[in-house]
């Protein structure tokens, strides 16, 4: 809990265990607690504040308008955002191996990658966040609904309705205008849903409209490792790699068609995946 990591996970739960410290400190000293009775007090404590801090954000999501665009950036709210994501990889027992960090641009930039796993977002989200760059994905419907999850929607978080074109269409230009007006960076996955095998499917490429809208650069982003996860979850660490494989420029997107871009990511994507053992 307290060994310096690659990711950085030993961090998410310092300001629990800082807290249940100070109360542990106040309570000892009034009660004249002795080694082991602090001890047991400070777990107890640390377990409490997580639990209460956890129910704060549950009860703060059910007061989310989804019907509300938001379209500024609220540090708060996406800090919050942050702080669940890194509970959820060390639950999950992640271990997040980062490559490629010279392919990552100044600016905003569309983050596209390959899709494994429901945690693929959460391990982006968590170490891009420690080179402080601000994501936000294009979700499904469907999450929106679960509480706590909702709360996404106040960092920027848009949905996307396969089944509905016209208000696709609405989100690809939502998510440009976040990138234009350098509100956030936006994370997407082409092929729709979760691949199960090593295989991607095939792309949708409408998405890369978005960076052809908002003039930014292409970030390929392969992510190997997080289809385990739900074997381990646990039992065991799982290593997971984000492969940062390329960036392809702002002329270069201008320059392509959504279909070329589409291939060419597509590549790099599978070619990343294939050296990292995906």
């Amino acid at each position: 809990m307290f060994r310096k990591r690659e990711d950085g996970l030993e961090r998410v739960f310092w300001p629990f265990i800082i807290g249940a410290a100070v109360i542990c400190a106040a309570l000892g000293y009034i009660y004249h607690w002795g080694f082991w009775m602090f001890a047991a007090m400070l777990v107890c404590w640390t377990v409490t504040l997580l639990a209460a801090w956890l129910i704060f954000v549950w009860v703060l999501s059910l007061t989310v308008d989804l019907s509300k665009p938001v379209t500024e950036d609220h540090p708060l709210c996406r800090r919050i955002v942050v702080q669940v994501i890194g509970l959820l990889c060390r639950v999950g027992r992640l271990r997040i191996h980062v490559k490629g960090w010279e392919n990552l641009p100044e600016g905003r930039f569309l983050l596209v990658g390959n899709h494994r796993s429901n945690y693929d977002p959460i391990a982006t989200v968590w170490a891009l966040s420690r080179r402080k760059v601000d994501m936000a994905f294009i979700t499904k419907p469907e999450n929106m609904k679960i509480p706590l999850v909702r709360f996404i929607h106040t960092a920027n978080y848009l949905v996307i309705d396969r089944e509905d074109p016209r208000k696709a269409i609405e989100t690809i230009q939502a998510a440009a205008d976040l990138l234009a007006r350098d509100v956030v960076s936006v994370g997407v996955y082409p092929e729709g849903t979760r691949s199960k095998g090593a295989q991607m499917l095939e792309f949708h490429n409408a998405v890369f409209k978005i960076a052809k809208k908002a003039d930014v650069p292409i970030v390929a982003a392969a992510i190997t490792g997080t289809e385990k996860i739900h074997e381990n979850f646990l039992w065991r660490c799982t290593d997971v790699t984000l492969d940062l494989c390329a960036c392809i420029g702002r002329e270069e997107v201008a320059a392509c068609s959504t279909r070329e871009l589409g291939e060419r990511v597509r590549a790099l994507l599978q070619a990343a995946m294939d050296e990292n053992g995906g």
